[in-house]
């Protein structure tokens, strides 16, 4: 159905063609609604409708999030964040933290692990490469003292671990 062929005030059809492109959060959609001139009654009864039909699942979009951010090497404090950009609930959240394991974490390292190996691997000399690798795993929201030990299996042991603390006290992660 062409989007104009809907009547501008219809906001059900609205919200469907938004929700045929990707998944929204409850907040997300309400934000857009209200962009496009809809009334805060009128959204809030379209999202209990969505919701009631199972098109709205902040449970299900938040698992989503969590499992696509770990696929892509980003870690804990890193999916924590994705989640809240997405403007997710506390307890969907809070569930879906829930559900990443330390193997969850490990797996996501090495995958950021291996894309930052062949990033940096024609950085010259071996511990100009470590710094890079670990500045690319501390970005990717890694705890410090995994990364470190993951880049000195792979990479084999810093030669000055003095250097390594150093870059492994990362800023934290909004």
């Amino acid at each position: 159905m062409p989007e104009s062929a809907s009547p501008p005030g219809d906001v059900h059809a609205v919200a469907l063609r938004m929700l045929a492109r990707r998944s929204y959060s409850c907040r997300e959609i309400a934000e857009k609604l209200t962009r496009k001139g809809f009334s805060g009654p009128v959204i809030a009864a379209e999202i209990r409708r969505l919701e009631r039909a199972g098109l709205l699942d902040e449970a299900e979009l938040a698992r989503a999030v969590r499992r696509a951010e770990l696929r892509r090497g980003v870690g804990r404090r890193g999916v924590a964040a994705a989640l809240r950009r997405r403007k997710l609930g506390e307890e969907p959240v809070a569930a879906a933290l829930a559900g990443v394991s330390p193997d969850d974490e490990r797996e996501a390292l090495g995958i950021a692990l291996d894309k930052a190996v062949r990033r940096y691997a024609g950085s010259g000399e071996l511990p100009r490469m470590r710094r890079k690798v670990i500045r690319y795993l501390l970005t990717r929201s890694f705890p410090a003292a995994e990364v470190i030990a993951a880049v000195g299996a792979r990479l084999g042991e810093s030669d000055d671990a003095e250097e390594a603390v150093e870059l492994a006290d990362p800023p934290d992660v909004p």
